[in-house]
C-alpha cells in the first residue's frame, strides 16, 4: 500500500536505536559521570564501563553516546574489554605504525574477529553498520550461523556474508530487532556498541576482570571467586587467593617482566603470552591446563610449594622449573608441532609424562626425572640432553631422536631408525628390523637386547627398587630383596632377567592394595604369559572416588618350593579417559574399535591399548598420564582420530564423532589436521537450482536444500583439533564448486600453515579417497587455504587443484561459478548492469543514514562499489542547487546519505557516479537519484496513514491494532497551514513515520 509512485525499488532506512559495542578514546581518563549521559537510555552501562576504564570520555567530560563508532574504535574497545593484548604483523595500506589504533588493529587481526579488505586496506575510520557488527560478534563469540534473519522483514534479503550472522546474534540475544526491524544498514552508535558488547561479555568465555597496571590483586587471605576470564597484563604484578572459573591470560604487556601467582585456582586454561627469562612464579596454586605461546624470547615458569599444573602445552620456547620438588609441580608436558625449529626447552623437576610432537627442538633435563617420555612418529631430529642428576624411567622413540648427556634411562623402547642414546640405559627393547646406537654400540634387528643380565641383578638393586612416583601419592616401600615390577593398568611385567623356566601362576602369591588398603578383588582375570613375562588383568575401572589413587601389586613366591625365587613390587595410579562416540547426527555408535598410540597426532606405530564402545557408544580406556591419539575404526565408517590428554589423578572425558562412509551418489569432503590450531573450518560454495550459489560452513548455512531435498550439508564441525570436519554433497548439480579452509582459532591465528591440514574427497562408498590434498608446511600467517574446485558437467566431475594460501577469503560468484580469471570481467559487467538507472527516495528516508544504491537481491558480495561524484541535474525553477547541500557519500563507500530535506517546490534530481571494482578490473556507471519535495513526502505518508486506518477498522476485534497515534498524526498533517514552516512539516512527517512503524511489514 505504500504510495511511492515513482520508485523503482524501496529503500527503507529507519532510525537507529539499537544496542552495539564501540571503542572510545584510548587515552586514560579520570572516572566521573559523563555530562551527556545522565538522561540517556544507556546511562547505567556507560557509567559502569567508564568506571572500569573500558571507555574514556572527551575533553569536555562528555561520552557522546549517540556518535557513530568506527572500525578502529570498535577494535580498541573489544581489546580493552576482553583483555586481548597479543598483536600480529599487519600490512594494511591505510594503517601506519604512527596511528593511535595501529596496535589495536594488529590485535584484532591476531584474535581473528576483524579482518581487512581485499584491496589490502582496513578502513579504520569506516563507520560500523549493524550487520557488520553482527558478523564481528559472531566471529568473536564463535556463534553458529542461523536462518533466523528470515524472520525479520528487513533482513530476509540481506547479503550472504551477513545473513547467517544476523540470525546468530538474534538467536543468542546479543542483538535485537524492534518494530522497525533489525535495521542492518543503520550505523552503530557508541551507546549501542557498549550495550551489546556488555551483553556479549555475560557468557562464560568473556572477560570479567582485567589488570592493566602493576599491583597486588586478590584478598590477603581467604579465596575470592572471579567469574569469566581474567587478564593480567602488567609486569611486577601479584595475583593471589582467587578462583577463576574461566581462563587466565598473562598478556604480552608483561613483556620480559615478572609476575607472581599465589594461592590461585584456574579451572580453564592459563595462557602465557608474556614473561621473561626471570620468571612467572606460581606458588601454592592449582592450574588445570597451561599453554605457553610467547611471540618472542623465552619465558621461565617456576612452580613452588603445593602448585599442581596438570597439563603444560608448549608452542614456544620455555624454561620449566620446580623449586624444592614435591609430589606436585608440573605433571604432563607436551612439546607441540607448533614449536619453532631450533627452539630450546629446559626442564627441572619430576614429571609424570613428556610427549614430543615437535621437530628439531632442543630439550634438556637439568635435574629431576621423567616417568614416561615419548617422541611421536614424524617428530624428527629432536635433541635431548640428560644431565648427571636426571633420569627417565621409560623412554619411547617413535621417530629419529638423539639423547646425549650423563643421566640415566631405566628402559628404552626404540621403534624408529636413526635413534642414538648416549646416557646409560638399564634395559633396551628394539622393534624388529630396527637398529639403534645405544651407549656407543649398535644394537637391534632382529633380536631384542637388554643391557642388564640376570647375574647383574643384585648390583642393580638400588635402581630396581626405585619406584616411579606419581605426584600426590606415596611410593611403595619394598624390602631390600624386592625388585621393580613394571606396572600399568592392565598388565604387570617382570624384568628381562627374570626368566624362570616353567614359571606359571601357581608359583606366585599376588597381593593388591589400593592406597595402602587391602583390595583383593580389585584385579580380576589374571593370566601369565611365560614368554613375555607379562601378567595381564582386567583394567581397573572404578568410580570417580578412586581416580588418582595408587594400586600396588606385590608378587612373591607362593611357597618355598615355587619356581619364583624373588619378590617384585609395582604400582600405578588409576587414570585414563572415557567418553562417547556418536555419528554426525548425534546417534551413539556401538562396537567402534578404538586403538590408542602414545603421543599427539600419532597415527602409526605400536598400540598402547585397544577398546570398543558399548551399545550406548560409551567407552573407557585405562591409560597412564600423558598424551595419546585414538584411532576410530569400524566397518561402514571412515577411519578417524581423536587426541586424548590423560591427567594425573583423574579420568578425563573425551568424546568424538564417527563418520559414516558415503552412499553411492554422495561426495564426502573430510578435513583433518593436527592438534593446533583447535578449530579449522571447511567452506563449500556451490550452485543452486535457481541459479544462485550456496555457501556451507560452520559459521554460515549448515545445508542447502530445495523442496525438501538436501543437496549439500555440514555433517561434522570439529573444534578441538584433529577433526574430522565433514561436508557432504548429496546431490550434485552442474556448475562450479569451490572448497577452502579457514583458520577459525582466535588463539592461534597464524598457525594454519603449520597445521598439517589434509583434505580427502570420497566418492560413493569407497574406502580410499578419490582425491587427497595436503597443505605443505609454510611460515605464512594467512588464514585461508584454497584447496580445490569441482566442475560438474552432465553429472561428471572434474577436480581442479589450487592448494594455495590466501590472505583474504576466496571469492565466489552468487550465480554459482568460481572466481577464476575468465569470470572476473563478466561478473563485473553483470554487477554494473544491475545498478538501477533511477532511484526515487521514499518518505521513510532519514537524515544522515545510509541509503543503499544497489538492491540487496542484486548485490554480488565479491564486487566492491564506491560512490564517486554527485552532481545536481537542473530541473524546474531550481537551477542553482549544489549536490553537497543535499547528498553526500558515507564512510560505508557504497551508500549515500541525505543531508537536507527538499523544501523547494520542485523535485530535485542528482547524478551519482558509482565505481565498481573486482580484482584488477574497474568500471563505473551513472544513476539518477530523485528527491521528492517535503510536501510530496507528507502527502504520501498521509495517504498510507489513511489506508492503514481504514484497513484496521475492517479487522476483527482480536486482530485490530490501536490507531490512536496514527489518527492524531494524520490530523496534525491535515491541520498544517499552507505556509507552514519547514521545521513544522518535518516534525509532522517524523510523527507520521513513527506512528506508521507498527505497519511497516504490511506496507512494504
Amino acid at each position: 500500500m505504500f504510495k511511492l509512485k515513482k520508485q523503482t525499488w524501496t529503500a527503507l532506512v529507519l532510525s537507529a536505536s539499537l544496542v552495539l559495542p564501540f571503542a572510545g578514546l584510548t587515552q586514560p581518563a579520570a572516572v566521573y559521570a559523563a555530562s551527556d549521559t545522565q538522561n540517556h537510555w544507556a546511562h547505567n552501562v556507560l557509567n559502569e564501563w567508564q568506571t572500569k576504564g573500558f571507555i574514556s570520555g572527551f575533553a569536555d567530560g562528555s561520552l557522546k553516546p549517540d556518535q557513530s563508532v568506527t572500525r578502529s574504535q570498535l577494535a580498541a574497545l573489544i581489546n580493552k574489554a576482553y583483555g586481548f593484548t597479543r598483536p600480529t604483523s599487519i600490512h594494511y595500506t591505510d594503517v601506519q605504525t604512527s596511528d593511535w589504533y595501529y596496535n589495536d588493529v594488529a590485535i584484532a587481526r591476531a584474535e581473528g574477529y576483524m579482518e581487512g579488505y581485499k584491496d589490502s586496506t582496513f578502513q579504520p575510520n569506516k563507520q560500523v553498520s549493524r550487520q557488520e557488527l553482527a558478523v564481528i560478534l559472531t566471529t568473536l563469540k564463535k556463534l553458529k550461523s542461523s536462518s533466523s534473519a528470515n524472520n525479520m522483514f528487513d533482513t530476509q534479503n540481506s547479503p550472504q556474508w551477513s545473513k547467517g550472522s544476523i540470525g546468530a546474534v538474534l538467536d543468542s540475544g546479543l542483538m535485537k530487532g524492534d518494530e522497525k526491524g533489525f535495521r542492518p544498514r543503520d550505523i552503530t552508535t557508541r551507546a549501542e556498541a557498549v550495550t551489546v558488547l556488555d551483553r556479549s561479555m555475560q557468557g562464560a568465555s568473556a572477560a570479567s576482570t582485567v589488570y592493566n597496571s602493576a599491583g597486588v590483586y586478590g584478598p590477603e587471605s581467604g579465596s575470592q571467586p572471579l567469574h569469566g576470564n581474567v587478564y593480567l597484563n602488567a609486569a611486577g604484578s601479584t595475583l593471589r587467593n582467587v578462583v577463576i572459573d574461566g581462563d587466565l591470560i598473562l598478556g604480552a604487556g608483561i613483556a620480559e617482566g615478572d609476575v607472581l601467582l599465589s594461592g590461585i585456582t584456574v579451572k580453564g586454561t592459563t595462557i602465557v603470552n608474556g614473561g621473561g627469562s626471570h620468571s612467572v612464579h606460581i606458588k601454592d596454586s592449582s592450574l588445570a591446563n597451561m599453554l605457553v605461546n610467547k611471540s618472542n624470547g623465552t619465558v621461565r615458569i617456576v612452580s613452588s610449594g603445593s602448585t599442581s599444573i596438570q597439563q603444560t602445552t608448549l608452542q614456544t620456547a620455555a624454561i620449566l622449573e620446580e623449586e624444592q620438588p614435591t609430589a606436585a609441580g608440573f605433571h604432563n608436558v607436551l612439546l607441540t608441532s607448533q614449536l619453532p625449529s631450533g627452539a630450546s626447552v629446559s626442564m627441572k623437576g619430576n614429571y609424570d609424562a613428556v610427549d614430543v610432537s615437535s621437530s628439531s627442538a632442543m630439550l634438556s633435563l637439568t635435574t629431576g626425572s621423567i616417568d614416561q617420555f615419548a617422541v611421536a612418529a614424524g617428530a624428527t631430529n629432536n635433541r635431548i640432553t640428560l644431565n648427571p642428576a636426571s633420569s627417565i624411567n621409560v623412554f619411547t622413540a617413535n621417530a629419529p631422536t638423539t639423547v646425549n648427556g650423563d643421566g640415566t634411562i631405566n628402559r628404552a623402547v626404540i621403534q624408529s631408525s636413526d635413534v642414538t642414546i648416549t646416557p646409560r640405559v638399564t634395559q633396551t627393547t628394539v622393534s624388529s628390523g630396527i637398529t639403534a646406537r645405544v651407549e656407543g654400540r649398535t644394537i637391534g634387528a632382529p633380536q631384542t637386547e637388554t643391557n642388564v643380565k640376570k647375574d647383574d641383578k643384585k648390583d642393580n638393586s638400588s635402581a630396581g627398587t626405585t619406584q616411579p612416583v606419581t605426584p600426590g601419592t606415596s611410593a611403595p616401600s619394598p624390602s631390600p630383596s624386592s625388585y621393580q615390577l613394571g606396572m600399568s593398568n592392565g598388565q604387570a611385567t617382570l624384568p628381562d632377567w627374570a626368566n624362570y623356566a616353567g614359571l606359571n601362576m601357581s608359583d606366585m602369591k599376588i597381593t593388591v592394595t589400593l592406597d595402602g588398603q587391602p583390595a583383593p578383588r580389585l584385579l580380576s582375570s589374571l593370566r601369565f604369559n611365560s614368554e613375555t613375562r607379562v601378567i595381564e588383568f582386567k583394567p581397573v575401572y572404578v568410580s570417580t572416588a578412586y581416580y588418582g589413587k595408587m594400586v600396588q601389586m606385590t608378587i612373591e613366591p607362593a611357597s618355598p618350593s615355587s619356581l619364583l625365587k624373588d619378590r617384585f613390587v609395582g604400582s600405578f595410579p588409576i587414570t585414563g579417559t572415557y567418553g562417547q562416540i556418536t555419528d554426525a547426527q548425534g546417534k551413539p555408535v556401538s562396537d567402534m574399535h578404538i586403538s590408542f598410540r602414545r603421543g599427539t597426532d600419532v597415527k602409526t606405530g605400536p598400540l598402547v591399548l585397544t577398546t570398543e564402545t558399548y551399545g550406548d557408544g560409551s567407552y573407557m580406556a585405562a591409560l597412564p598420564a600423558g598424551s595419546y591419539t585414538g584411532e576410530l575404526q569400524k566397518d561402514g565408517y571412515l577411519i578417524t582420530y581423536m587426541n586424548v590428554t590423560v591427567l594425573a589423578n583423574q579420568y578425563v572425558q573425551t568424546d568424538a564423532t564417527a563418520i559414516t562412509k558415503a552412499t553411492q551418489d554422495q561426495i564426502r569432503i573430510v578435513l583433518t589436521w593436527s592438534a593446533f590450531p583447535a578449530d579449522l573450518d571447511g567452506h563449500l560454495f556451490g550452485p543452486t537450482v535457481n541459479g544462485y550459489g550456496f555457501h556451507i560452513s560452520p559459521n554460515g548455512d549448515y545445508n542447502y536444500s530445495y523442496r525438501g531435498e538436501v543437496y549439500a550439508e555440514l555433517d561434522s564441525d570439529a573444534m578441538n583439533g584433529l577433526g574430522p570436519e565433514v561436508i557432504t554433497i548429496n546431490k550434485r548439480l552442474d556448475g562450479d564448486y569451490m572448497y577452502y579452509v579457514k583458520n577459525f582459532d582466535p588463539g592461534n591465528p597464524g598457525t594454519l600453515g603449520t597445521s598439517a591440514a589434509k583434505v580427502q574427497v570420497y566418492i560413493g562408498d569407497a574406502s580410499v579417497p578419490a582425491e587427497s590434498y595436503t597443505l605443505l608446511p609454510t611460515s605464512s600467517d594467512a588464514r585461508f587455504w584454497r584447496v580445490f574446485d569441482i566442475r560438474v558437467v552432465n553429472g561428471k566431475l572434474e577436480f581442479v587443484e589450487h592448494n594455495n594460501m590466501w590472505a583474504v577469503e576466496p571469492p565466489y560468484h552468487n550465480s554459482g561459478t568460481v572466481d577464476d580469471e575468465i569470470d572476473v570481467e563478466q561478473r563485473l559487467q553483470d554487477q554494473v548492469d544491475r545498478l538501477p538507472a533511477d532511484l526515487y527516495l521514499p518518505y521513510t528516508t532519514n537524515l544522515n543514514n545510509g541509503i543503499d544504491l544497489m538492491p540487496n537481491e542484486s548485490s554480488d558480495p565479491g564486487v566492491d562499489q564506491m560512490v564517486g561524484a554527485i552532481e545536481a541535474v537542473p530541473s524546474g525553477s531550481e537551477t542553482t542547487v549544489t549536490a553537497d547541500a543535499y547528498l553526500q557519500p558515507t564512510a560505508q563507500a557504497d551508500t549515500i546519505k541525505l543531508l537536507h530535506y527538499n523544501d523547494s517546490t520542485d523535485e530535485l534530481t542528482f547524478k551519482v557516479k558509482v565505481n565498481f571494482e573486482l580484482d584488477h578490473l574497474k568500471a563505473n556507471r551513472d544513476m539518477l537519484v530523485h528527491m521528492p519535495t517535503l510536501d510530496e513526502w507528507l502527502r504520501d505518508a498521509a495517504a498510507d496513514a489513511e489506508d492503514t486506518i481504514a484497513a484496521e477498522s475492517n479487522e476483527t476485534t482480536t486482530t485490530q491494532q490501536d490507531t490512536t497515534a496514527l489518527q492524531a498524526a494524520l490530523a496534525h498533517q491535515q491541520a498544517l497551514p499552507a505556509g507552514a514552516a519547514t521545521s513544522e512539516k518535518i516534525a509532522v512527517l517524523e510523527e507520521l513515520k513513527t506512528a506508521l512503524a507498527p505497519w511497516w511489514y504490511q506496507l512494504s
